[in-house]
């Protein structure tokens, strides 16, 4: 068979796009993925586009295959859900080749489900090629592999083993007796494998294993099967759910735990009230996320355990609307069990014993725990240089003036004082945005009110801004750090940039400016400095607003991308257009640009047609991911 057309660059950007960051548009939004009904819309929409010219084009999953090797994906649904639409849209020819590199991607049963999931939706698969995906998913395997993959994992999204093996008809080779006796196992139960398979060569050590296995789930005594776990190293998934209350349990699995599995249930440990000063559990938690070899094995970056301890200091964690009214009927409930104490602030129960639905949040009022707490910020210290570096030249221009770390309008809302009757005019002084000229005829009152970041309240846009510094520029050779000015940008002394706390006030010391965001790029091509990436990170788009109408030209409404300036009086400060010529003055044609936007979603540096541009909204843990790829040009 002739070999597939080459893709169209612009087709092959939005598909790398979407595989990337969960959306086909240069842009990155925290939790995109979820956000969408990809089930009803259908998309990317980029794959019908492909398959509507060529049915045969098999290049889309070499591509999706390029994309998971290399490892700069944010979310392992984009790599399922591209090669389940393959099926869908797809000849005889791309469904063959698509399901040779499901087997080459989904590595685990929660990836292999979550692929099984998607096919159930697009009501696809179930033909042969289904049943032979299937069936070589567990003949692959090594038979002990499987056996612990199997009781590891039983479902996951909607998809179990035994429907699986059901639905595929699967036929195991007669001489193969272990692995057949995980497959009985499955469709059977331990119980009648065993009758079917006595005295079968090779049967004995996975039964053994499977009987453990067993043995955990049904044990009702927390001690037994803490030391059940602890015999056969158990982790977190082989842990029924009415032990995951059991404080003995915990203390045996956490050491088994990677680091980033051991980061996102601290909350859920602190919740059932086990993070006490003076715990057990307290004492193996600090002593793993201090673990170098822990460290070492782990991939966990700054912005990841700094969003960590900062939802752990505020004992909660950003929720959907959905999650919010339904912890709060919960927490109404529960304060009709407890009373508030007035010397520790901290509501505590009027009952002793504990209801099974009262277990998991029993400790979910208790003060965080500063020992914890302290470690966290340790932790960060050795998490500079996890990650791989990517050997480009930076400039990262920030806005580190007050309302990055204090909240909105310098933190001040203006509202009638109580005490006094005046009714003076205030002057707005400086607070930027699209409220400029707003002058409320009210005296000023202060009200503590930290900024907040897109996706991630508890984090300030100020101290995200410098973590994503901070980690460039302790893992890159090329790095210049510079912040905003009144004349453009000012670069600052990164020797003296060392921690969060004391590179926040030396930043503040500088002579802070209105952001303008060509600035960076016309700076380096005056003075023809070579950079291969230029980063800004702002707070809002709309900070233009704060300029003379004279210094706003080539920008749209809210700062987004405009058309140039038609006066020819105006100067264009579209950075986009700067950009552009800065690749031609200094032949570099492969220069990039980054807008972080971190406490609004209303940013658009591009309207989509040019290369190189990308728009990061907000911040999560995924970030830096999405960065690293974009440098690499894993974008195009």
């Amino acid at each position: 068979m002739t070999a597939s057309p080459t893709l169209d660059p612009k087709l092959r950007n939005r598909l790398l796009r979407y595989l990337h960051t969960g959306i086909e548009i240069p842009k990155y939004f925290p939790g995109c993925w979820t956000a969408h009904k990809y089930f009803e819309d259908f998309k990317p929409p980029v794959l019908q586009e492909v398959f509507l010219a060529d049915k045969n084009n098999t290049e889309v999953v070499n591509i999706i295959l390029k994309a998971f090797h290399d490892g700069h994906f944010t979310r392992f649904e984009t790599i399922a859900f591209t090669l389940a639409k393959c099926l869908y849209h797809g000849s005889e020819r791309v469904k063959e080749i698509t399901y040779r590199a499901a087997l080459e991607v989904c590595k685990t049963p929660e990836e292999m489900m979550m692929f099984n999931n998607f096919l159930r939706h697009l009501k696809t698969g179930n033909g042969r090629g289904w049943c032979n995906f299937i069936k070589k998913w567990y003949v692959n395997r090594d038979p002990m592999e499987l056996a612990k993959e199997v009781t590891r994992v039983r479902a996951r999204h909607g998809r179990s083993h035994k429907t699986l093996v059901a639905k595929s008809h699967m036929k195991i080779d007669v001489n193969d007796y272990a692995r057949d006796a995980t497959i009985k196992y499955i469709m059977y139960g331990i119980k009648r494998a065993r009758t079917i398979l006595a005295n079968a060569p090779g049967t004995e050590d996975i039964f053994d294993y499977i009987e453990k296995v067993e043995s955990m789930r049904h044990c009702e005594d927390p001690k037994d099967a803490a030391k059940i776990a602890e015999e056969n190293h158990f982790i977190l998934d082989h842990v029924p759910g009415h032990l995951l209350t059991s404080q003995e349990v915990w203390e045996v699995i956490l050491p088994q735990m990677p680091l980033q599995q051991v980061l996102h249930n601290i909350q859920r440990i602190h919740n059932m009230g086990f993070l006490t000063e003076s715990s057990t559990t307290t004492a193996i938690l600090c002593s793993l996320l201090t673990n170098n070899d822990k460290i070492k094995a782990s991939k966990v970056t700054p912005i990841e355990v700094f969003i960590i301890v900062s939802n752990y200091e505020r004992n909660s964690k950003p929720l959907k609307y959905e999650k919010a009214i339904a912890a709060l009927e919960k927490q109404q409930r529960r304060r009709q069990r407890q009373t508030f104490n007035p010397e520790s602030k901290v509501w505590e129960w009027t009952v002793t014993q504990r209801h099974p639905k009262e277990v998991k949040i029993w400790g979910i009022d208790q003060k965080p725990n500063k020992t914890v707490i302290a470690t966290l910020h340790l932790l960060i210290n050795h998490t500079w240089t996890l990650t791989t570096p990517t050997k480009a030249r930076y400039l990262i221009t920030l806005d580190m003036r007050d309302h990055m770390f204090k909240g909105l309008h310098f933190c001040e809302k203006y509202a009638p004082s109580k005490k006094s009757k005046r009714k003076d005019v205030v002057a707005n002084n400086g607070g930027g945005g699209d409220v400029d000229n707003v002058q409320p005829a009210v005296t000023r009152t202060k009200i503590r009110q930290f900024a907040e970041c897109f996706y991630n309240s508890h984090v300030s846009p100020g101290n995200a801004a410098i973590i994503l510094m901070l980690q460039l520029l302790k893992r890159e050779k090329h790095v210049k750090v510079a912040v905003f000015t009144e004349q453009g940008i000012e670069l600052i002394d990164g020797k003296k940039c060392n921690d969060i706390e004391g590179t926040a006030m030396y930043l503040k010391k500088q002579k802070l400016g209105r952001v303008q965001l060509d600035a960076p790029i016309e700076w380096a091509s005056k003075l023809n400095e070579k950079f291969d990436v230029f980063i800004n990170m702002i707070d809002r788009s709309s900070r233009y607003m704060e300029l003379e109408k004279s210094a706003r030209g080539g920008r749209g409404p809210a700062g987004r991308f405009g058309p140039p300036p038609t006066n020819n009086d105006v100067v264009d400060h579209c950075p986009v257009r700067a950009l552009e010529r800065y690749r031609t003055k200094t032949a570099n044609p492969d220069a990039k640009l980054i807008v972080m936007s971190l406490a609004s979603h209303r940013s658009e540096t591009t309207d989509g047609s040019h290369e190189g541009i990308l728009d990061i909204v907000g911040i999560d843990e995924h970030v830096p991911k999405v960065m690293d790829a974009f440098v690499l040009g894993q974008f195009k």
